[in-house]
């Protein structure tokens, strides 16, 4: 009998037909409600699940699953305890995205430093010359960008910023080797100096119960009037009504955010309509490159945990 893998939603075919080619079973599933991840998994080895949750639930009700590989790095959707209990072995596809997500970030800051949200409404609006008297943007070159979490994404992104803008770099990364940091990086051991100091501060850690809103009234607080803050990682790492305030109270500069707590964000939330504000739908780590990486990636992971060989990006 082939293994049988689980595609729970749309993703590059790179992945599925690595596993047809490679005597595997594909099935593709009909929903993400825990409902009917429960009845596909039924008879399934492996699952690819892109924002599909992976419950207790689901794990606890799927006796034949061994493999969970996430399209993606982020496993904040996957019951890692229940997986543990339950003997499912966790992949992920780390570093295929990290391209994608440092190239959406720098996006970020240089749409929050230029305003282009507001010269764009403007100029659509037919205000051509209201407009050019609002472009009054700051140069990024020679500013000071603050990298939070300092892995392959913080990596990319602070050679990014160095290297194209010539902008100075703070990183703030606990579990980062000093010796493994580049020249160009100062490597905090005190986070605060980043928020003092940064006119850009951009997110790259995990989300984890103990960051959960780590960035609040207080950081606002020391952060110049002038920086911006950039989120590509996950929305509960800001406390978000803090964020609100600071904007509004023009503690901070600027925010652009390519995640938010929840997702996706409240039609009514305040941050939508504040011209101090560039939104987009999470989607910084989208790129038809990463996509096709992201499904090879975890295809090759299922394969990797079912026959036994050595494990390129494991989690559990």
């Amino acid at each position: 009998m082939s293994y049988r893998i689980l595609v729970t939603e749309a993703m590059s075919e790179d992945g599925p037909d690595w596993l047809r080619a490679n005597g595997y079973e594909v099935k593709y599933g009909r929903g993400t409600d825990e409902k009917t991840l429960i009845e596909d998994l039924q008879d399934c080895d492996g699952v690819i699940p892109r924002l599909a949750v992976m419950s207790d639930a689901v794990i606890s009700a799927c006796p034949r699953l061994k493999v969970i590989a996430r399209h993606g790095s982020g496993v904040d959707t996957v019951d890692l305890e229940s997986c543990r209990r339950h003997g499912v072995r966790v992949v992920n596809t780390r570093g295929s995205n990290s391209v994608a997500v440092a190239e959406h970030a720098m996006l970020l800051v240089l749409a929050c430093a230029k305003t282009l949200n507001v010269l764009q409404d403007r100029y659509r609006a037919g205000q051509f010359k209201e407009a050019r008297k609002l472009a009054a943007g700051v140069e990024i070159s020679g500013k000071t960008l603050g990298v939070f979490g300092f892995g392959q994404i913080g990596r990319r992104v602070a050679a990014m910023a160095h290297d194209g803008f010539g902008m100075k770099i703070l990183a703030f990364d606990p579990f980062c080797k000093p010796e493994s940091v580049p020249d160009y990086v100062a490597l905090v051991s005190d986070r605060d100096e980043i928020f003092d100091n940064a006119d850009f501060i951009t997110l790259h850690m995990a989300a984890t119960a103990e960051n959960k809103h780590g960035i609040g009234a207080r950081e606002f607080a020391r952060m110049k009037k002038t920086a911006c803050l950039i989120n590509t990682a996950r929305g509960s790492l800001v406390d978000e009504a803090a964020l609100i305030e600071a904007l509004r109270a023009g503690e901070i500069a600027g925010a652009g955010l390519d995640a938010t707590e929840p997702e996706p964000a409240d039609a009514a939330s305040p941050l939508f309509r504040m011209e101090n504000v560039i939104m987009t739908p999470h989607c910084g780590g989208s790129t038809k490159e990463s996509k096709s990486r992201s499904s090879l990636g975890a295809a090759k992971g299922c394969d990797e945990v079912l026959t036994g060989k050595p494990i390129t990006s494991p989690v559990l």
